[in-house]
Formats: C-alpha cells, structure tokens, sequence
C-alpha cells in the first residue's frame, strides 16, 4: 500500500485542523530527519515480527515512537513552546500513524499529553453578542443568532446546508440536529423564534442556487473559518468591544453557551448535550429530546440576544401584580363558596327531614284540618312528647293512628309520625 500524507490530510474536514497536522508533521519530519513517507515505511515495519526475532526485540522495535514522540515533545518545550504548543504539534503524527491503522500507544503519566489551562481566549458574553449585532447586517446577524443558539464548532457551523433547515412554520423552539465531525456526537441543538424570524429574512437572499451551502462563499463552497474569523473580530472592533489581549474566536460561542448552562442552572451535561460535546452514557439516559427543549427554553432566558423594551418589562412586571392580586381575591372567594355550600348542604338535610311532613299536610285541602295537624306536629315536638287528646283529626286518619299505636305498641305521637313519612 502507498503511505501518503497528502492522502490522510485529505480527509481532514476543517481547514485549520489540516493545517495544524500539516505544521506538526514537517515539525516531526525535520526533528527526526525523514520524509512523511519514510517515516510511515518505519512504523510499518516497526510492527512486522521478523523471522527469527525474539518477542523482547519486537516489542522494544513496535514502541520506537512512543519514545520518539515524548523526546520530539521534548525538543519542542526546549524550543520555547508552551505546554499547550508542544502537544498541539505532536497530534498530527499521531493522527497520521492511526490513519494507516498503526497507531502510537502514548505511555500513562507522559508530558505530551498534558495541558494548562489558558486565558487567552475571549469570555464572550450575551452583552457583547448584542453589540456586535446591532451593528451587523443581515447575514451577520443570522451568524451571530445561530451561533449563540447552537454552540457549535466551526466546522460544523460553516457546512451547514440549505437543506438541512428545518420547516420554519413550526412552533419555536424548533430542534435542529447536527452530526458533529470532530467527536461524531450528535448535537441536539434548537433554533429559538429570533433565527427563525432572521432565517425567513436571509434565505430569500440565497439566489445562487447552485451553492447548497447557508453560508455560501463566491465559489461553489461555504465560507472558510478564517473569513468567519476574521468576520468577528471585525465586527467585535465597529462594536468597540475592548478585547484587553484576548483573542476572539468562533469557538467562544461554544464556551458561553455551555457557561450559561451551568449559570441559567440547565446543568453541564444539557449544555454538553445541546452543543454536541461527549458525555457519559450514564446521564445521556435521563435527557430525552423533551427535556432538552424546556432547558434550552430556560437557557434562553439567559441568552436572548434581542432585548424587552424597559416599558415593555415594566407592563408585564404589572400584569404579573394584578394577576396575583386576582388569584388571591379568587382564593377569598373559593373560600367563601366553599362555606356557602357546606351551609346549603346543611339547611337541604334539614329540609329532608320534614318534606315528608310537608307532602303529608299537603294532601289535605282544608284549613280547619291543616290547623289541627299543626298542633298535632306541634306537641309532638315538645320535650316530652305526648299525644294532645282535645285535637280532634279526621275519623279515618285517627282510625289509622289507633290502629298503628295498638299494633306496634308505641304512642299516638309516634303513629301519628310514622304516618306522616
């Protein structure tokens, strides 16, 4: 098989990753004093037994640049490069040697894979995005607002297609998934209602048909990342943001949305979710597609690019007052109805209790006999109820009442009730 660099470089999609193996490499080649070819010849047969070699020999030939690595990262740190630097530079060797299946084992605890935490990279912050957009025309602001949506990295933010936009007609936020290239993650990222109310304006402007790409360059391509870089530091400058030596890059976007994960309090993992960054597999069972839309919603409220009217604020701040003002009134009056009730329900019992008797007085049609039951119910009610003998009631009525005192062995007053229900 013909080893060639060209060939594995090819395959690097973003620009300033190709030319950052492509630095390191002739960075090695010049230290260890051989061509990329050559070099790759030797690692092939660095992992080739020989006849007759013993497995010591092997071994110690299939680890010679593990060894010439960690000496080249060496060299490098002698050089005057940072930390951070030395590694960057040992990468694209590396990369080479597990591009042709032979990859390089870097030993546990080695320098050339240590890093140091720097600030030389820009904190962006929404306030800056804000300023940056207020200045910016139309396809600018479409950069600005889905970049602070999405978090991407900027290979994967410069290829997006045309056709990869969702329906714009749906309800925001609206999910639009990426398939990251450098960790092969899926990004569970979210359009929000102000890049889809910039979108509807921006894509009618695409005129040249034959470019797929949303960013299209002059050529048949999408912009490069040097020409987005070089875009935002141009509109950090008309902004007069003070960028006090630090340096602005695409990549910014990508730390302020997952810094405002963890301050709108979504968590880490959803912002690593929502930007297409690995996480354990472990927490990527609890967030579902669900979840993540009502985080991004509340990560939004932290990252709104276009701000409320102060008159505006103060309107809903008062709307706020008098629907808890009326909330309060409706909880009184729950109250009050509530105890309403419990009293009808009472007053209805009682009324139960003498609708009988009612019903019964009612079958009588003349005064004279309603005027004689009403005593009648009358003395029934005393404390000591006793059938009053001087009330004189229809014959068949006390017929039926004698009858029933004598059969059941209670008093007249008692019949007389049993009567009446």
């Amino acid at each position: 098989m013909n080893l060639s660099v060209n060939e594995f470089l090819d395959t690097v999609q973003n620009p300033l990753t190709r030319k950052g193996y492509r630095h390191g490499i002739k960075k090695f080649c010049d230290y260890y004093e051989k061509t990329a070819e050559e070099i790759l010849n030797q690692r092939k047969d660095d992992l080739t037994q020989k006849t007759g070699e013993n497995l010591i020999e092997y071994k110690n030939r299939s680890v010679r640049f593990s060894t010439e690595i960690e000496k080249f990262h060496g060299y490098l740190l002698d050089k005057g490069f940072s930390t951070n630097s030395a590694r960057s530079l040992t990468i694209g060797i590396r990369q080479l040697f597990r591009f042709y299946q032979m990859p390089v084992q870097i030993r546990a605890g080695s320098k050339v894979t240590k890093t140091v935490k720097t600030s030389k990279s820009f904190p962006l912050r929404i306030e800056h995005v804000r300023r940056m957009f207020d200045i910016a025309d139309i396809r600018e602001r479409v950069i600005l607002s889905m970049a602070t949506d999405l978090g991407l990295r900027i290979g994967d933010f410069i290829a997006i297609k045309k056709e990869e936009i969702p329906s714009l007609d749906q309800q925001t936020p609206i999910p639009f998934d990426t398939m990251t290239g450098k960790e092969e993650v899926v990004a569970y990222g979210f359009l929000s209602q102000e890049t889809v109310d910039l979108l509807k304006v921006y894509l009618p402007t695409l005129t040249k048909k034959s470019n797929p790409y949303l960013f299209p360059s002059n050529g048949k391509s999408h912009i490069s990342d040097e020409w987005l870089s070089k875009l935002l530091k141009r509109l950090a400058q008309k902004a007069k943001i003070p960028m006090n030596n630090k340096s602005l890059t695409f990549h910014c976007f990508r730390k302020m949305l997952i810094s405002a994960s963890i301050d709108s309090g979504i968590g880490l993992t959803a912002g690593k979710k929502l930007v297409g960054k690995a996480i354990p597999q472990s927490d990527d069972t609890y967030l579902t597609t669900i979840n993540l839309k009502k985080k991004f919603i509340q990560l939004k409220s932290f990252q709104t690019i276009k701000q409320k009217p102060k008159v505006e604020t103060e309107t809903i701040e008062k709307l706020q007052k008098a629907v808890t003002k009326l909330q309060e009134d409706l909880t009184i009056q729950q109250t009050i109805t509530n105890s309403i009730s419990k009293e009808n329900l009472k007053i209805r019992h009682e009324l139960g209790r003498i609708q009988p008797i009612v019903d019964f007085v009612n079958t009588y049609n003349r005064d004279k006999e309603h005027q004689k039951l009403l005593e009648f119910v009358k003395a029934e009610g005393e404390s000591d109820p006793a059938y009053a003998s001087d009330i004189i009631l229809d014959e068949t009525l006390e017929e039926e009442m004698l009858e029933i005192s004598e059969k059941e062995g209670i008093s007249k007053a008692e019949a007389m009730g049993k009567i009446a229900r």
